[in-house]
């Protein structure tokens, strides 16, 4: 991680971490990275969305660029519509699934992908040495529309009929509220939806796709069977069938059955099942790990050309249709899959190694003590091919993070309890 840039973007408490004067020198120094040129900024509904657009803004014209306001979209509307328009860069000001008191800039490059880390580095560089250059202005324009656009793409990129289908749509509060119900309900499906009001102050609280309890709540007792969860951007899904949250993986998996994959290949990353491997394995394909974060994952599927990928959490990456995680279209590439011919057609399972995690607050300092590398050398050397330990700093939170997978559930309870209370006493 960078100064600035974590995971997924700058990312932070909004008036702490994250402020106007942070965006506006975010904005110069795109400006200054990227040059003269169309600027792509959409927002999801946090109450400080149109503060940073403002400051955002300001930094881009006054380094020269136009910027293009695109209003209330998910994440990759705005990477969709910077390709399609060919502008310079798409920012997306959203903190994703975190809660309504954080906010983050997520940046695109000119084709629609997330800034690798050098790119990073060098606008990093730029915003603690912002340019004394006297530029002329540019302007402030709006893509009325925005949200059109992106809702005639996919339903015309997905090409399938969901007529018949009844479904419920979690929008979290979020900017999903902008465009879903009319995708799906485009596409001939019956929608039933929730969450859809524009309110920020309750985005992703007790809702969303960190939140798919809400959708089994919502259609228990009706004679709807599936339902998808976005997060506050829309780049994240959570999907409910017949009563049952499915994990991130068996959504991946699913979605493969349906895919003519590039080398039989499906992209994951380090926190994904062993299961989901060695499925994958047994019908001659292949699973190939990144780090964490979807922005490894495209940067690897575009490098190559492979098509599918995904994280646990619920990122999923359908490429070329689509160049970062889309959760709407990939709650509908899910759909096709297992709705065909007007039927509904049951998830294939995997056999998945039980696995669990925690997250705790800490000092990034924490990953260089001793006692907590003791710990990590102790348990990788007992679990050998039984399962996989995983520690690492979160990069959307001052938090650490522990995984532990093992073929023993009652194994994965002792080593979290036990460097639960490690951390917590350190």
């Amino acid at each position: 991680m960078g100064k600035y840039f974590g995971t997924d973007g700058i990312r932070g408490k909004f008036g702490e971490k994250l402020d106007t004067g942070l965006a506006y020198k975010t904005g110069l120094a795109l400006s200054e990275y990227f040059g003269k040129g169309d600027y792509y900024i959409a927002r999801d509904t946090r109450v400080s969305g149109p503060k940073l657009e403002s400051a955002l803004s300001s930094g881009i014209c006054d380094g020269g660029g136009n910027a293009v306001l695109c209003g209330i979209i998910p994440t990759p509307s705005v990477a969709y519509l910077t390709k399609k328009h060919k502008g310079l860069c798409g920012i997306m000001i959203s903190a994703s699934h975190n809660g309504a008191e954080y906010n983050g800039i997520k940046c695109f490059d000119g084709s629609g992908v997330k800034l690798n880390e050098e790119q990073e580095g060098s606008i990093e560089y730029y915003i603690d040495n912002p340019s004394t250059r006297n530029r002329a202005k540019g302007a402030v324009n709006t893509l009325m529309t925005a949200g059109k656009e992106y809702i005639d793409f996919v339903v015309e990129k997905l090409g399938s009929n969901l007529k018949g289908l009844k479904v419920c749509l979690d929008c979290g509060y979020g900017a999903a509220s902008t465009v879903a119900k009319e995708i799906f309900e485009a596409l001939g499906a019956s929608v039933m939806i929730e969450n859809s009001k524009l309110r920020g102050e309750k985005i992703n609280a007790g809702c969303g796709a960190l939140y798919p309890d809400y959708v089994l709540n919502s259609i228990e007792g009706t004679d709807i069977k599936i339902g998808f969860s976005f997060d506050g951007d829309a780049d994240r899904l959570s999907v409910v069938y017949n009563g049952e949250v499915l994990d991130g993986d068996t959504v991946l998996y699913n979605m493969s059955l349906n895919r003519e994959l590039k080398d039989g290949v499906v992209v994951g990353t380090i926190l994904s099942n062993l299961g989901l491997e060695k499925q994958l394995e047994s019908e001659g394909k292949r699973f190939i790990r990144t780090p964490v974060g979807d922005k490894y994952i495209c940067d690897l599927m575009f490098k190559k050309g492979y098509n599918l990928g995904g994280e646990q959490s619920g990122h999923f990456i359908v490429y070329p249709e689509a160049t970062t995680g889309d959760g709407i279209l990939s709650a509908l590439y899910f759909c096709k899959s297992i709705y065909k011919k007007g039927k509904l057609i049951a998830p294939k399972k995997l056999k998945l190694y039980p696995q669990g995690a925690i997250a705790e607050f800490a000092e990034p300092s924490i990953m260089y003590d001793k006692g907590l590398n003791d710990l990590i050398d102790k348990y990788t050397a007992e679990f050998g091919n039984k399962g996989r330990l995983i520690v690492r700093m979160s990069g959307t939170e001052p938090k650490i993070r522990v995984m532990a997978e093992h073929e023993s559930l009652s194994v994965v309870d002792k080593v979290l309890k036990e460097f639960k209370k490690y951390i917590t006493n350190t």
